[in-house]
């Protein structure tokens, strides 16, 4: 696990100088890191790669929220009960940020120990498909997450 550069690069998504500016003028930090920046800080952590379907990362699904909010999981018309059954066999990092990034918690799970909560999905997801709609959405808790997920590490700026 490489802590230290996965830090060095989230660091420069939130340069101090580039939120001093946004504050400066009035405008919110919410959003200044992507669902894209995170899923490069976990990929430069566990030196993985990203997948080109399925999962982010070539072991890993990616997510991140809030402090408090839910993880969000995205399921695809044409290919959502594979990804079902992909987030099985990948782990999960949920990554979770106060309002100014200032406190960032990052979480790990095995997609085995959330099976479960997959399969109680199948259905909505085919009940979903048949009436036309091309996305299926659900989530996971916080709470969920803070408790049965393992704390790998936090970051305090």
């Amino acid at each position: 696990m490489n802590i230290l550069e996965a830090k060095k690069f989230l660091r420069t998504r939130l340069n101090p100088k580039v939120i001093k500016t946004y504050k400066q003028y009035g405008f919110s930090i919410n959003g200044l890191v992507s669902s894209n920046d995170w899923e490069v800080f976990a990929a430069i952590l566990f030196d993985e790669t990203k997948k080109n379907k399925g999962s982010d990362l070539q072991n890993y699904e990616v997510k991140s929220a809030r402090d408090g909010e839910s993880f969000e999981y995205q399921y695809h018309k044409n290919s959502g009960f594979d990804k079902i059954d992909e987030d099985k066999n990948v782990k999960h990092l949920f990554i979770s940020y106060d309002r100014d990034y200032k406190n960032i918690s990052v979480r790990i799970i095995e997609g085995k120990q959330l099976s479960q909560k997959f399969d109680s999905w199948r259905e909505g997801l085919r009940e979903n498909y048949d009436k036309g709609r091309q996305r299926y959405r659900k989530n996971i808790s916080y709470g969920f997450v803070k408790k049965e997920a393992r704390l790998l590490f936090e970051i305090s700026w």
